[in-house]
């Protein structure tokens, strides 16, 4: 009997740990996501299709949207019904090659201005998605 309790009290043990590991875990994912939403920088992670997972809110406001989750779940090109430039056969192609595209493009507002912006997109490979990040160059009426 008290070789069955040594067990249970073992696998109880081994059970903590693992729990622990795990908060320890999403704790670490918490703190990254706070951070990705927080930034100073405009950030949007997408997946190679294109279409938004995470947004933060400085890079929704650049392009006219006041809430990131009215683009998370979309692709780019279906926000925006004219798009000034479509440079995505150019994107694609470097991030098959080098893995990271980084360019000055006309991007698109949703409120049908454009603004003039450098992007960098970095692929990343273990998890088959795209990082962005997107500064302002200049904006002007579009019209």
């Amino acid at each position: 009997m008290s070789d069955n309790i040594d067990k249970i009290k073992q696998l109880v043990e081994d059970l903590s740990i693992r729990d622990q590991d795990l908060l320890d875990k999403v704790e670490h994912f918490d703190i990254l996501q706070q951070v990705f939403l927080t930034s100073p920088r405009a950030m949007a992670i997408m997946k190679e299709d294109w279409k938004y997972v995470l947004v933060n809110k400085l890079f929704a406001e650049l392009y006219g949207f006041d809430n990131p989750d009215e683009m998370v779940g979309k692709r780019h090109y279906e926000l925006f019904c004219k798009i000034p430039e479509r440079p995505i056969d150019k994107i694609t192609e470097a991030l098959e090659k080098d893995g990271k595209w980084q360019g000055v493009i006309e991007s698109p507002h949703k409120s049908g201005n454009v603004f003039t912006s450098k992007l960098t997109i970095q692929k990343v490979k273990e998890k088959n998605v795209l990082l962005c990040t997107c500064e302002v160059q200049k904006t002007k009426k579009h019209g």
